[in-house]
C-alpha cells in the first residue's frame, strides 16, 4: 500500500526520472484518445433516434472534438525535449484533463443508459469497461491519472448497475467491484517495473559514460606522456610516420633533446624534483616550437621534436639553440633552483625514402655526437655520420652473423709506477681482427656489442684470455680488465665471471676491474652488489675515466674504490691547460687523502711523466711509456725495465 501511495506521486527530486516518465506517457497517451473517439462515436450512432439528438449526437460530437485536439496537441509536442519542470506540469494537467473526461464520458454514459433496450444498455456497460480498460494501460506511466480513471469508470459502472434491478447488470458490478482491486495492483506493479528498468536505464548508461571517460583517458594515456602532458613515444612516432606518409619532397626535421645533468637532480633533490624539472622543460619546448611541430617526451630525460614544415634551415639551428638555451635556465624547487644543460641532434634530408625509424636513428646518433663532445649543443646529422653509421651497422652485423669469438684477442699496455719507473701490470685492451674488415677499433665494436647484447659472451671470451695471460706473467705482474655496463649490471654474469677465476687458479688478487662512470649511472644499486661480490673475491676495482662523470665523489665514497684513472683528456692537456693541471693535481691530492691509488692514462711526455709524479700521481700508462703489446712481448718489456730499474731511478722511459 506504501508503496502504491508513493507512486501516486511525482518525483520532484528526480528530474531525469520526469522526463523519462513524461516520454512513455506522450507515446501511449495519442492511442488513448484514438480508441475514445472510436467508442464514443460507435455508442452515439447506435443510440441516434433512441436518444434525444443533443446526448447521442451533440455531446458525443464535443466529445470527439475535445479528443481530437489533445490528440493533435500530443501527436505535435508529444516528442518535444521538455524540462522537468515542463514535463511535471504537462503531467499534472494531464491528471486533471483524465479525470475530468473520464467523469464527462460516465456522465454521458450513464445519461445513455435510461435510453434504449438491453443491447444498448449492454454496449453501455462495454464502454464503460472497455474505456477503463484502455484508459488504465495507457495511463499506467502516470499511476494517478491511471487509479482516477479507474476508480471513476468502475465506479460509475457499478453505481449505475447495481441499481438497475436487472440481475445480470447487477452481477455485472458486482464482477466489477472485485476487478477494481486487482486493476490498482496491475497499475503499481507495472509503474514499479517501469521505475526499475529506468533506474536500470540510467545505470546502464552511467556505466556506459564511465566505460567511454575511461576509454578516453585510456586512448589518452595511450599517447599522451602522464607526467608533462606531452605527446609520448608511441604517439611521437604515430605522428613522424604520418608526415612521411603525405609525401612531402623532404622527410620532416626530427630533432632529440637530452638533459645533460638531469640524473644528478634526482639523486640530490628527490624524484619529485625531477619530475618538475621534466613539466617545466616541457612547457619551455612548447612555447619554443608551438602548435604547429610536435613536443614529446621519449622517455626519461629525452624529448623528441618535429619541427614545423616551413622553418628554413637556419631558423631550425636557431630553434634548436633556443631549446638548449631554454633548458640551461634555473628550475624553481622547492629547496631552492637547479641548473641542467641540454644536448640535441638533428637529423634534416633534403630528399629520400625513409621510415620513422631511420630518422630517428640518424637523429639519436648526432645526439650520441654532440653529447661525446662533453660540451652539449647542437648537431645535425651529416654525410660522415652517416658514414660512421653504415659502418656501425656492417659491425652489428658482422658481431651477430660471424664467429667474432675467434678473431678476438687483447694487447696488454704497461703501468709504470713513476717512482721507481717498473712494470707493475698491464691494462688488458681488446682487439678484434675481422677477416672480412680487418682490423676494427675498440671505439666501434665495444658499443656495437652493448647494443646487440653480444658484450657478455666477449667478456667472457676475452677474459678468459687474460686469466691464461697472467697465468703466464710473472706473478708480482697484475692485470686491468675493463668491465662494461652490462657487466657490471648484471648478477649472472658477475658470478660467471667469478666462477671463470676460480677455475683458472690465478689469484684473484692479480686481477683488477675497471669500471666507468655511465655504467654505475645505469643502475648503481646492482652495480653496488656486483662490486661487492668482487671485491669480497679479492678482486681490485678502478674507477675509469674518473673526472668526466656528473657524480664521481658521490660514487668514490659510497664505493671504497682501490684505484682511480685520471681521464686522458686532462693528461694529454696538462702542460697547455691550467684547469686540466689544476683537475689533476685535485685528484691526486684526493687519491692521497682516501689512501688509493691514482693512475694517469694518456702520458706521451717525459714531461708530463715528470708533472705527475711530482704532483704525487703514483702510477701511469701511455705511448710515452709503451704502446699496447701482445703478450710476449708485453711479458719481455716488462723484464727489460726491472733490469733498467736497477740501474737508474727515477726512470720515466
Amino acid at each position: 500500500m506504501n508503496s502504491f501511495l508513493a507512486s501516486l506521486r511525482l518525483q520532484k527530486d528526480d528530474p531525469d526520472f520526469l522526463k523519462s516518465q513524461y516520454k512513455a506517457l506522450a507515446s501511449q497517451i495519442p492511442i488513448l484518445y484514438v480508441l475514445l473517439i472510436i467508442n464514443v462515436l460507435a455508442v452515439a450512432i447506435t443510440h441516434i433516434g433512441t436518444a434525444p439528438v443533443w446526448l447521442s449526437l451533440y455531446v458525443p460530437i464535443g466529445l470527439s472534438v475535445t479528443c481530437l485536439l489533445r490528440l493533435c496537441w500530443w501527436e505535435i509536442h508529444g516528442r518535444d525535449e521538455v524540462t522537468a519542470e515542463r514535463a511535471m506540469t504537462l503531467m499534472r494537467i494531464t491528471v486533471v484533463a483524465a479525470a475530468v473526461l473520464t467523469c464527462a464520458f460516465g456522465a454521458w454514459a450513464v445519461a445513455l443508459y435510461q435510453y434504449g433496450n438491453a443491447y444498448q444498455q449492454g454496449q453501455i456497460a462495454y464502454f464503460l469497461v472497455v474505456t477503463g480498460i484502455s484508459s488504465v494501460f495507457c495511463l499506467m506511466h502516470l499511476p494517478l491519472a491511471a487509479a482516477l480513471t479507474t476508480v471513476i469508470t468502475f465506479g460509475t459502472m457499478i453505481v449505475t448497475f447495481m441499481f438497475s434491478g436487472n440481475p445480470v447488470f447487477v452481477a455485472t458490478a458486482t464482477s466489477g467491484a472485485f476487478l477494481v482491486v486487482p486493476f490498482l495492483r496491475v497499475i503499481n506493479s507495472y509503474y514499479q517495473n517501469f521505475v526499475r528498468l529506468v533506474r536500470l536505464t540510467e545505470e546502464l548508461q552511467k556505466k556506459q559514460a564511465e566505460a567511454q571517460e575511461l576509454n578516453l583517458v585510456n586512448s589518452r594515456n595511450a599517447l599522451h606522456d602522464q607526467l608533462t602532458g606531452l605527446a609520448n613515444r608511441r604517439s611521437f612516432f604515430l605522428s613522424l610516420e604520418e608526415r612521411l606518409r603525405a609525401g612531402s619532397d623532404a622527410p620532416p626535421v626530427l630533432g632529440i633533446i637530452d638533459l645533460d645533468g638531469f640524473k644528478p637532480v634526482n639523486d640530490v633533490f628527490g624524484h619529485a624534483a625531477g619530475d618538475l624539472v621534466l613539466k617545466e622543460t616541457a612547457r619551455r619546448f612548447m612555447a619554443l616550437i608551438g602548435d604547429d611541430g610536435v613536443v614529446a617526451r621519449l622517455g626519461g630525460d629525452e624529448f623528441g621534436i618535429i619541427f614545423p614544415d616551413d622553418l628554413a634551415v637556419s631558423t631550425i639551428a636557431d630553434v634548436a639553440h633556443a631549446l638548449c638555451s631554454a633548458v640551461r635556465e634555473p628550475f624553481e624547487i622547492p629547496d631552492g633552483s637547479v641548473r641542467v644543460s641540454g644536448s640535441c641532434g638533428i637529423v634534416q634530408l633534403a630528399s629520400g625514402d625513409h621510415t620513422a625509424e631511420e630518422l630517428y636513428e640518424k637523429a639519436d646518433f648526432a645526439l650520441y655526437q654532440v653529447k661525446s663532445k662533453h660540451n652539449g649543443g647542437v648537431e645535425f646529422f651529416s654525410p660522415e655520420h652517416e658514414t660512421i653509421l653504415s659502418q656501425r651497422h656492417m659491425i652489428e652485423l658482422e658481431l651477430q652473423a660471424g664467429n667474432f669469438a675467434d678473431e678476438l684477442s687483447l694487447e696488454y699496455q704497461p703501468i709504470i709506477e713513476l717512482k721507481t719507473g717498473i712494470v707493475v701490470g698491464y691494462e688488458a685492451l681488446a682487439r678484434w681482427d675481422s677477416a672480412r674488415f680487418g682490423r676494427i677499433s675498440p671505439a666501434a665494436f665495444i658499443p656495437a656489442a652493448e647494443r646487440t647484447a653480444l658484450i657478455g659472451r666477449m667478456t667472457r671470451v676475452l677474459l678468459g684470455q687474460a686469466l691464461d695471460a697472467l697465468s703466464a706473467m710473472p706473478s708480482r705482474l697484475r692485470l686491468s680488465f675493463n668491465l662494461s655496463a652490462r657487466d657490471i649490471c648484471d648478477h649472472e654474469t658477475a658470478m660467471t665471471l667469478l666462477a671463470m677465476i676460480h677455475r683458472s687458479g690465478v689469484d684473484a688478487r692479480r686481477i683488477e676491474f675497471e669500471i666507468t662512470e655511465t655504467a654505475l649511472l645505469s643502475d648503481f644499486a646492482t652495480a653496488d652488489r656486483v662490486v661487492s661480490l668482487f671485491r669480497a673475491a679479492g678482486v681490485t676495482i678502478a674507477l675509469d675515466d674518473f673526472g668526466t662523470g656528473y657524480s664521481s665523489l658521490s660514487h668514490v665514497h659510497r664505493l671504497a674504490f682501490d684505484k682511480l684513472k685520471i681521464d686522458k683528456s686532462f693528461v694529454m692537456n696538462l702542460d697547455r691547460d691550467t684547469r686540466c693541471l689544476n683537475i689533476t693535481r685535485s685528484v691526486a691530492n684526493l687519491c692521497q687523502n682516501l689512501g688509493i691509488a691514482s693512475v694517469a692514462e694518456g702520458v706521451e711526455s717525459g714531461e708530463v711523466a715528470e708533472g705527475l709524479r711530482a704532483m704525487g700521481v703514483r702510477l701511469a700508462q701511455g705511448y710515452y711509456f709503451s704502446r699496447p703489446l701482445p703478450l710476449s712481448a708485453a711479458i719481455d718489456y716488462a723484464i727489460e725495465r726491472d733490469k733498467f730499474a736497477m740501474t737508474q731511478q727515477p726512470l720515466y722511459a
